[in-house]
């Protein structure tokens, strides 16, 4: 067995009883004194920078670090076994590289190990239109999308084969290039394969290359009791589908109500006008408001009821979402006074104005008089 002859301890200045933060934080401070940009022409500081990396690729792997203390090598240690090995593109740094270059530049660079990390896919926004009744009861509706499934052929990988898919050759498979400019180095999306970091010799004939297909899906989506105009919905895993294995993106659905002819929402509250005849708001009446197809609701109107007043029957609204207490129904009133009456109804009510010690229509009793009637 070789035996490194390299004390990676030494190198990033740890003890051997470091902790892993430690010994992160070591290879921090010294990543960042030795980088190249930051120590141009200096072949030494370029030397140290090599060696500091390759000690932090050891120690700071728990499994490589276990194997190096046990026997002074990490010969055969590390091989994960993912299906993406054999391309060649595993990093040799760790995500503490990462950190460096991005407090180093200003930015960061594409890891290698993201391009094939699962992604999950886009959320999808639906609307629907239903009806107050069904906003109040609840429905079940249904509504058919447009989204993007993940390819069966390629898994959503872009190409069926893994010897399909190699390194682009243009950006080393980072998927950025870096261009120096002195002291500073300028990092832009590879132009070779467009941020990707890999080129595909034979894309996936199925879904050329994309990972994914289009496809429509018919959902039957469950309205629950309650929703107000501009609820939104969360219908998970039914958006776009992911890419390298990535579960899906979540649709959300975003409710309108549609109008109707005497009935309104506002809130919990559901608010009706109730013509009634001027002889019912004298006299009193009890009417049945049919609220819904198959519902009908009691209203008591109290006698001398006037223009305007308001019936609130509490508890007769919409349910609430959050488990609280119904809203309440409330009726306008809306007393209607005939434009023109029968002659009988003329002498019914002329008589009625002298019961009740009106003149009728040839009265000449002004203002004042009808006003201190009014007090009175």
């Amino acid at each position: 067995m070789t035996v490194s002859q390299k004390d990676y301890y030494a190198i990033l200045g740890v003890g051997r009883t470091a902790t892993q933060e430690e010994i992160k934080s070591a290879y921090r401070r010294l990543a960042l004194k030795y980088h190249p940009d930051k120590n141009p022409g200096d072949s030494e500081a370029e030397e140290r920078f090599k060696e500091v990396n390759e000690a932090y690729h050891v120690l700071g792997d728990p499994a490589k670090r276990a194997q190096y203390d046990r026997f002074g090598s990490v010969d055969g240690v590390g091989q994960s076994g993912s299906p993406f090995d054999d391309f060649g593109f595993s990093s040799p740094f760790s995500d503490m590289f990462e950190e460096v270059f991005q407090e180093f530049f200003g930015g960061g660079r594409r890891r290698e190990s993201e391009r094939y990390s699962p992604k999950k896919g886009e959320n999808l926004y639906y609307s629907v239109e239903i009806s107050v009744e069904e906003s109040v009861k609840g429905a079940t509706v249904k509504t058919t999308i447009d989204r993007k499934d993940t390819c069966p052929s390629c898994r959503g990988l872009g190409a069926v084969n893994p010897q399909d898919m190699v390194s682009c050759p243009t950006c080393g498979g980072t998927g950025r290039i870096q261009q120096a400019r002195g002291f500073f180095s300028v990092s832009q999306t590879c132009p070779h394969c467009y941020g990707q970091g890999v080129l595909l010799k034979t894309p996936c004939e199925r879904c050329r290359g994309e990972g994914r297909v289009d496809s429509q899906r018919t959902l039957t989506i469950k309205i629950p009791a309650g929703v107000e105009e501009g609820t939104r919905l969360r219908i998970q895993g039914e958006g776009n589908g992911g890419l390298n294995g990535g579960p899906r993106g979540d649709l959300y659905v975003d409710i309108h109500i549609k109008e109707h002819p005497y009935l309104q929402r506002h809130g919990k509250d559901l608010i009706c006008t109730l013509p009634i005849s001027y002889v019912e708001a004298i006299l009193g009446t009890r009417l049945k408001v049919p609220l819904f197809d198959d519902d009908e609701i009691e209203v008591n109107v109290s006698p001398g009821t006037q223009p305007g007043d308001t019936v609130v029957l509490r508890g007769k609204g919409a349910p609430s979402l959050n488990g609280g207490r119904n809203g309440d129904l409330i009726v306008n009133l809306v007393v209607q006074i005939p434009k023109k009456v029968s002659q009988k109804e003329r002498e019914l009510l002329e008589e009625l104005a002298k019961v009740r010690g009106e003149k009728g229509r040839d009265s000449g009793g002004g203002i004042f008089s009808r006003v201190k009637n009014l007090l009175s």
